[in-house]
């Protein structure tokens, strides 16, 4: 199960909010590029906590399938729980993989 708390975030992270921005596109091509380089760093910084085992894995990709959905599956996220989109948006990328990608 997963055990993310979220709580709101301080100045030195960014909101859900601010990710789903960046992530929509509705500040520019560099937003974007942010966005997925967000998105790429929690996914590696996750492989690498979970590699080193101070964390177990709160979700796997399929097979053969590392990246390419779940920029999709974080933005949907953010999309469908406005209600949380105050909170860090790095655990919010996590609870979203979670959901979509829930290891066995």
């Amino acid at each position: 199960m997963l055990l993310l708390a979220c709580s709101y975030v301080n100045a030195d992270q960014i909101s859900g909010r601010e990710l789903l921005a960046a992530c929509a596109d509705k500040k520019g091509p560099d937003a974007k590029h942010y966005c997925v380089g967000y998105i790429t760093a929690a996914i590696e910084t996750h492989a690498t906590w979970a590699l080193w085992r101070r964390l177990d894995r709160v979700f796997c990709f399929p097979e053969g399938d590392k990246f390419e959905h779940a920029f999709g599956a974080v933005v949907a996220y953010l999309r469908a729980h406005h209600e949380q989109l105050d909170f860090e948006a790095s655990s919010l990328v996590l609870t979203s993989l979670n959901e979509a990608f829930a290891c066995e």
